[in-house]
């Protein structure tokens, strides 16, 4: 009986998923980041030990994989069919089932242990951190399907936003994410598209969101965070290099910058919601800042 062949409609179907994918690569641009088959360079200090960590585990399971095929091959042949030989059923050893047990739970335990250290050091930072006036506070918004960034203006406090302010129908980034202008603090508060900060600076941001579960996601900071409606949670970074430095720039000399990636999926144009983080020198940044704030009224409305 000769097997079934697969239909014009299996065909046109797989044909129709490549030209999506296609589409779909071509619409999303090219990443700003050097394409690479290995970790994006780090360039977040406490995340240093996310990298040992990795390679830790990565070379560990490469010794007990290479081990395991090793011992297989020997008794694929020691224990190779030949005449007259009968199979032996046996019932286990104790002692060699107790050391497979404890190791790998000592080296779970070992791993647990400076996981904890480094997740406590990146995701919870201090209390001081918090209102230490030498530290830079931001806020990260996501938003189907885009990032915001909110900066205090000069009184350096960050505004209120206002959910019930969210206008999803408008091009207004305001509107969008329901900053609102009438608040004092939010008069001067700058909001952008893309992330500007300065090198060597700590940056402490509440992560948040105005309408789905998003997850913002910095690779070269060893940084994912869920951004979660109604929620807010901390992270912190502090950049050794510039983007400039680590990515390169563009043909007009500006700089290129790092990737920000939704690592959630959060709906058909997912594979959209790229941002930048620009990690530049103090002046470019107080250049950034100058530009932005004169994008606004006195009312703290944009032009």
């Amino acid at each position: 009986m000769r097997s079934p062949r697969p239909t014009h409609a299996v065909y046109g179907f797989l044909v129709a998923a490549v030209l999506m994918l296609t589409a779909s690569a071509a619409l999303a641009g090219e990443t700003s980041f050097r394409p690479s088959y290995w970790l994006p360079e780090n360039v977040f200090p406490p995340a240093m030990v996310v990298d040992k960590i990795f390679y830790g585990i990565l070379y560990l399971t490469l010794v007990v994989n290479i081990l395991v095929f090793i011992f297989m091959a020997i008794f694929l042949v020691k224990f190779r069919h030949r005449e007259g030989r009968h199979a032996r059923f046996i019932h286990g050893n104790n002692r060699l089932e107790t050391v497979w047990t404890i190791v790998p739970a000592v080296i779970l335990a070992m791993t647990a242990v400076l996981s904890e250290s480094s997740w406590s050091n990146i995701k919870s930072p201090s209390a001081s951190m918090a209102t230490d006036p030498s530290v830079m506070h931001i806020e990260v918004i996501g938003r189907q399907f885009a990032w915001y960034f909110h900066y205090p203006g000069k009184d350096g406090k960050l505004g209120v936003r206002n959910p019930t302010k969210v206008n999803p129908l408008s091009s207004i980034p305001e509107e969008l994410v329901g900053l609102d202008r009438n608040d004092p603090d939010s008069a001067d508060d700058l909001l952008t598209t893309r992330l500007v900060v300065p090198v060597k600076q700590k940056v402490y941001a509440n992560v948040t969101s105005v309408d789905v579960i998003h997850s913002f996601f910095l690779p070269n900071f060893r940084i994912k965070q869920d951004a979660m409606p109604g929620l807010r949670a901390r992270v912190w970074l502090e950049a050794t290099k510039t983007s400039a430095e680590v990515i390169g720039t563009k043909p007009d000399g500006t700089p290129k910058p790092f990737d920000i990636v939704c690592a959630e999926l959060c709906g058909q144009g997912h594979y959209t919601m790229r941002g930048e983080l620009y990690v530049v020198s103090p002046a470019e940044y107080e250049k950034f800042i100058a530009e932005e704030a004169g994008m606004l009224t006195p009312a703290g409305e944009a032009y």
